[in-house]
């Protein structure tokens, strides 16, 4: 089964959640509804600049290639040929690769709002296209990106922490000597509260957990008065650690983990920024057979 990946750009896949309880472990298969996809498929949305992506392309060492291109930032090639040749609307999160493959920034293969070329929008709608890519299979790399939320919220961080396997924090800004110390004391609570280091069948009492979200509300009170957010996000790895997918027929060990980042404020209006993460291994999100009927037989 596929563990649970980033609703964030996988809006229309079919994640699986996976959650412990006691001594066993339960499985929690859902579908996101039509108008999540729907969503997801109509906003956020940005006009790459596919000539220019076209050009770092053909003259790049690596991935001059579509198929190596498309293969690096996870899109279809019909994809990749639709923003070269058409100026395809894509999501941020595809623009984002795109300029880390290609070695530029984001607005260098894009354009504003005041510089969008004239003429007819392109070809067919995006719920269409975002339908054709689910269609394909899709190699998710071991070492990723992820969306994370900011918090201010104790309750959240003591209940995550909690029911996770382990811990990761990512530092993504400079720490004065008196935010490191708040970090570290962060850090060493929320890693305590794991089952890497707490079993699952110790149950924390009430007066214990009081006591612990008093100390982390504290401590992001803190950070915050140094201008340093604390940001969230989960997923679940898949375990042993390799860098390649697994041969067909093995399955991997499906491992929670919660994970922080420390980072400057946000702009206004924002609230989430990207993080590294590590998925223990690639692996593949198979194809949706979109053309299947449903409805009992």
């Amino acid at each position: 089964m596929d563990a649970h990946h980033s609703t964030r750009w996988l809006a229309a896949r079919l994640p699986v959640r996976c959650r412990f309880v006691a001594d066993r472990c339960e499985f929690d298969c859902y579908t996101l509804p039509k108008s999540a996809i729907i969503a997801e498929a109509t906003v956020k949305k940005v006009i790459p600049d596919g000539s220019k992506i076209k050009t770092l392309r053909t003259n790049a060492e690596r991935f001059s290639t579509q198929k190596e291109l498309a293969y690096e930032v996870r899109v279809s090639e019909r994809t990749l040929r639709e923003i070269e040749n058409k100026n395809a609307p894509v999501s941020i999160g595809v623009l984002d690769r795109l300029a880390k493959v290609l070695n530029v920034r984001r607005e260098q293969i894009s354009f504003s709002g005041d510089d969008i070329p004239p003429g007819p929008p392109p070809s067919g709608n995006v719920f269409s296209s975002l339908l054709a890519e689910l269609r394909e299979e899709c190699l998710i790399p071991r070492y990723d990106y992820d969306l994370a939320n900011v918090t201010m919220d104790e309750g959240l961080l003591f209940k995550q922490a909690n029911s996770s396997n382990d811990f990761a924090c990512e530092i993504m800004i400079s720490l004065t000597d008196e935010a490191a110390e708040y970090t570290q004391e962060l850090v060493a609570i929320l890693n305590g509260l794991t089952w890497s280091v707490r079993s699952i069948l110790e149950k924390i009492l009430p007066s214990e957990e009081i006591t612990i979200r008093r100390r982390i509300k504290q401590l992001l009170v803190l950070l915050r008065g140094n201008d340093v957010w604390v940001y969230h996000t989960h997923l679940f790895r898949r375990l042993p650690e390799r860098h390649t997918p697994l041969p067909e027929g093995e399955y991997a060990d499906i491992s929670s983990r919660f994970i922080i980042a420390l980072a400057a404020p946000v702009e206004w209006g924002e609230t989430s920024i990207r993080v590294p993460i590590d998925h223990g291994q690639p692996f593949i999100l198979p194809a949706w057979d979109l053309d299947k009927k449903g409805g009992k037989g």
